[in-house]
């Protein structure tokens, strides 16, 4: 008699349940529409960890698509929720992309015959699990598979998350291939037991790159899964991208013997639109509604946060945020020496470990103050992965709350996180008091626009109560002050809040951002903390 399956971290929700049900239901060929911040990740994982116990080979390989903001999550979230029935190996491909398509192909198994050997796990141990393990299985895979399963020690799964920008590129390589020909050699090369897209409201787009080469690899995987809180961010045509990866057969034509034609996209407009305007292809309108939610009901679950009942009033969520090396350098010299050369030439020295920590803090928000007062910009990498997160994981909210704590932080996030269809509002100590009382009341109203709100903590952690129409909200760095952190969040979690409220952390793994945030949640006594991470014992 088989073990019951053992889950890993906090206790699952009701419609956590509820989704793993229906993806063994549906032989794992599911969308789950929840929410940011309900917990798909742990879903799929679970699901991942049951594939591999009942493997034959043992082993469950799943590459995950997703956007910047949650690359690293996957691996951080595999190390929490991933059951320990298994062994997990999690990383997130990086390099250039025909790296990123070499490695994909090597983990599976099935390399390029000049490719690199796959790089041993030790130079991925900040990203990997149980890299040990996976390493003696790669070294010995030829072993192993004449030996036959049984000399499996145990079930395995092969995690390998990848930027969904990886599969945009049409760059032509060589005289007939494509950076896209490769990415879809590579996975077939890995050969996955499940594939896995994260938000894919981003494939939306039919006539996309992306959205194409994936519809094409999704044919070759038995199981595919998608993942997204917003499946019709414009209209209800963004459906047919994201279903023509997931079940290419189920908007398709009935055929005499029962049988089902992959859907076109000329066939789904022609069902699902009303077109009219100049010569008769303008879409003016929608119809067969219904008949659409009920062919996308089959193999989908939906949870909203409105609807939980079991969900906590708050929750946090850390978003990992990889520095760029330059960024690192900065970091570690700083760290280890109080002093680092920058690239102008101008050097940016401390006096003392005070001044440390907070020059510590500014390089991973991507920027850093020189001896001669001017601030050098030194990276994005912060920035950047939350607009990810406010683009991507968040595009269905009309309201989001970003937190920062520098100027130059505040001015970064005001330019990287416009674009069209969002408007993007600061308040900070420079902001007049008029225009903070024009700014706050609309964000509190109830005005179509999307707005992001791009605050400064102490300007705004306290005697502000129009933000509770916002039920994220994002820290872009963490204050040393625990009590600026409780004021801030009490800003979203409080009377005339009607959803529960997520908490989106963006923290550079293994720095200061980690320490300062551990602290906090810990009571712990801050300056040592910082002390020890200095010395390099924490």
């Amino acid at each position: 008699m088989s073990s019951p399956f053992q889950f890993a971290g906090p206790a699952r929700f009701m419609h956590q349940k509820r989704g793993l049900h229906s993806l063994i239901q549906t032989k794992g060929v599911g969308a789950l529409l929840f929410d940011p911040g309900l917990g798909k990740t742990a879903v799929v994982l679970d699901y991942a960890g049951l594939l591999a116990l009942k493997a034959v080979s043992g082993e469950a390989r799943v590459p995950v698509v997703c956007p910047l903001a949650a690359v690293d999550t996957w691996v951080l979230q595999a190390e929490t929720f991933g059951t320990p029935m298994v062994d997990w190996w999690a990383e997130s491909l990086g390099g250039g992309l025909r790296r990123r398509a070499e490695a994909l192909a090597s983990r599976g198994g099935h390399p390029y015959a000049k490719a690199l050997t796959p790089e041993r796990p030790r130079a991925h141990a900040a990203r990997a699990l149980h890299w040990e393990q996976a390493w003696a299985f790669w070294s010995n895979r030829d072993v192993l598979g004449a030996a036959g399963p049984d000399a499996l020690s145990r079930p395995r799964v092969l995690l390998e998350v990848v930027n969904l920008d990886s599969f945009s590129s049409r760059r032509q390589v060589g005289r007939s291939s494509t950076m896209a020909d490769i990415m879809l050699d590579a996975v077939r090369r890995f050969d996955p037991d499940l594939l896995v897209i994260d938000e894919s409201h981003r494939i939306k787009s039919a006539m996309g790159n992306a959205s194409r080469l994936l519809g094409r690899i999704g044919k070759n995987v038995r199981r595919r899964i998608i993942l997204t809180g917003t499946v019709m961010p414009h209209s209800p045509l963004d459906v047919y991208g994201q279903w023509r990866f997931l079940d290419p057969l189920a908007f398709g034509e009935l055929q005499r013997d029962g049988s089902r034609k992959p859907a076109t996209l000329g066939g789904f407009r022609a069902r699902y639109a009303i077109q009219g305007g100049w010569m008769g292809k303008q879409v003016i309108g929608y119809q067969n509604l219904d008949k659409m939610q009920a062919i996308m009901a089959k193999n989908s679950v939906v949870a909203r946060k409105a609807d939980a009942l079991d969900l906590p009033p708050t929750t946090e969520v850390v978003i990992p945020v990889t520095l760029s090396s330059a960024e690192k350098r900065a970091y570690e010299e700083m760290k280890g020496q109080l002093a680092v050369q920058l690239q102008s030439g101008a050097l940016a020295t401390v006096p003392n470990r005070l001044a440390q920590m907070m020059r510590l803090r500014q390089i991973t928000a991507g920027h850093l103050p020189d001896d001669n007062g001017v601030v050098n910009v030194i990276g994005d990498s912060k920035a950047q992965t939350i607009r990810s997160l406010v683009h991507d994981t968040l595009a269905g909210e009309t309201r989001v709350v970003v937190f920062g704590l520098f100027t130059i932080e505040m001015e970064a996030l005001r330019t990287t996180l416009a674009r069209e269809g969002t408007e993007v509002l600061v308040i900070q100590g420079s902001t007049s008091q008029e225009d903070r009382r024009l700014i706050r009341k609309r964000f509190g109203s109830d005005e179509a626009t999307r707005i992001v709100l791009v605050a400064q903590v102490r300007t705004m952690s306290l005697a502000v109560n129009e933000l509770i129409t916002a039920n994220h909200a994002i820290f872009a760095s963490q204050s040393q002050m625990r009590d600026d952190f409780e004021q801030a969040k009490a800003r979203l979690d409080r009377q005339g809040q009607t959803k529960p409220v997520t908490f989106w952390l963006a923290l550079a793994p293994k720095t200061v951002d980690d320490v300062i945030y551990k602290s906090h949640r810990d009571r712990s006594d801050l300056e040592t903390a910082v002390l020890q991470h200095i010395q390099g014992n924490g």
